[in-house]
């Protein structure tokens, strides 16, 4: 007799399925699994397909599938005429049910992780500060080893704590807040934060610590400040990791273009529409692989004032900037740079402009883990892939 013909006892299925007896028996019992064959005695006979038959029938009730679709899918509606169709039915349904929870609990995610560096941004000790003609740096150094920068924009001190922390053991880490975000705040007669103005107060904070040429990762609109520091100051970049610059003038989307400009011209008067509009257009909170594309829209929650506050700093003032900025390739290609994209950022409006910025520079895209806001989200599995690009 084969495996696959071998009959064994209801406790042996339990056993083999991680289920006690008598939660075989209430499926049983409500339909939800067909009833296995019996021996002469009445006892339970299960072969191997029945086990397979409950394993799966575990995956999709701890997915949440409805019992009455299980019990359809199981097979104890009998009464379907083409049984694998609706199986393959009532399975199509259930994985975009479960597409959209896991986008739900991914964004649920990145929000507690989020609260976890601020509330760590609280508790830590006072920054140190830089000053500058019109405004104040504050910046963070720990560890020991290399000077390595970690560039945001917006992100600063309290997003990039967590990947500190994990390239500490390596690395001396400076991070800082650029100018209006966090505890670097905004002052009256303070310059845009453009990035040529946020590449000056980069070079300003390097010069404070070494002349030499020093190591620095940049994300998002900070990868962009990176592109004008080794534009402007190519001799204070040794090397320069580049994460995902959000850079709408490399990808010949005029329609992309328009509905940027349109969120960024709403956002001091409307900071909700605006980053409803930024949200839809980016797709830089959703997890997309290679075969999934952003949604289109995703009803955003009303944000707290304190979250429209920030949006219209950043998406009012400083995210155009960044966004429309044109990188001087010329000058880039001879900076060692690399280019990378999360490898769930697929089809996202930052990593189809790493591509482009790849591409032109002569460089691979190297894929990290996460989204777009992997450095942040995944700061241990970031740090990991990071750490070959940082060597000599």
């Amino acid at each position: 007799m084969s495996e696959r013909e071998e009959q064994f006892g209801i406790g042996e299925a339990a056993a083999r399925t991680g289920l006690e007896p008598d939660t075989l028996r209430y499926f049983e019992r409500q339909g939800i699994l067909p009833a296995p064959r019996r021996d002469t005695a009445g006892r339970r006979q299960y072969v191997a397909a029945d086990v397979d038959l409950i394993r799966m029938l575990v995956h999709l009730r701890e997915t949440g599938m409805p019992l009455a679709d299980i019990a359809q899918f199981t097979g104890a509606d009998t009464e379907a005429t083409d049984p694998s169709r609706l199986r393959l039915e009532l399975l199509a349904a259930h994985r975009r049910r479960v597409e959209q929870r896991r986008e739900a609990l991914d964004r649920a995610l990145d929000v507690i992780t989020r609260k976890i560096a601020d509330y760590t941004g609280h508790v830590s000790d006072a920054p140190d500060v830089l000053e500058r003609p019109d405004t104040t740096i504050a910046y963070s150094v720990r560890g020991k080893g290399p000077l390595l920068f970690l560039v945001g924009a917006p992100a600063g001190r309290v997003g990039f704590a967590a990947l500190a922390d994990e390239l500490a053991g390596q690395f001396t880490v400076v991070t800082h807040d650029p100018r209006g975000i966090g505890a670097s705040r905004m002052t009256r007669g303070m310059a845009e934060p453009t990035p040529e103005v946020l590449a000056e107060d980069l070079a300003a904070l390097v010069d404070t610590f070494t002349g030499a040429p020093a190591i620095f990762v940049g994300t998002s609109g900070g990868a962009v400040t990176l592109l004008q520091l080794a534009t402007r100051y190519p001799d204070l970049v040794g090397s320069a990791v580049l994460h995902e610059p959000p850079l709408i003038t490399l990808l010949d989307d005029a329609a992309l273009a328009d509905r940027a400009a349109s969120a960024f011209a709403v956002a001091t008067t409307d900071p909700q529409q605006a980053v409803q509009e930024f949200f839809d257009l980016s797709g830089a909170a959703h997890h997309t692989d290679p075969e999934q594309a952003p949604p289109t829209h995703f009803a955003l929650p009303e944000l707290p004032a304190e979250e429209l506050d920030k949006n219209r700093y950043f998406l009012g003032r400083m995210a155009g900037p960044s966004v429309f900025y044109e990188p001087d390739v010329q000058t880039l290609r001879r900076a060692r740079l690399t280019v990378c994209a999360g490898s769930l950022s697929h089809h996202q409006m930052a990593r189809r402009a790493a591509d482009a910025l790849a591409a032109l520079l002569h460089r691979p895209l190297v894929e990290m883990p996460g989204n777009h806001v992997g450095a942040s989200t995944a700061p241990a599995e970031f740090a990991r892939a990071l750490m070959p690009l940082l060597g000599p």
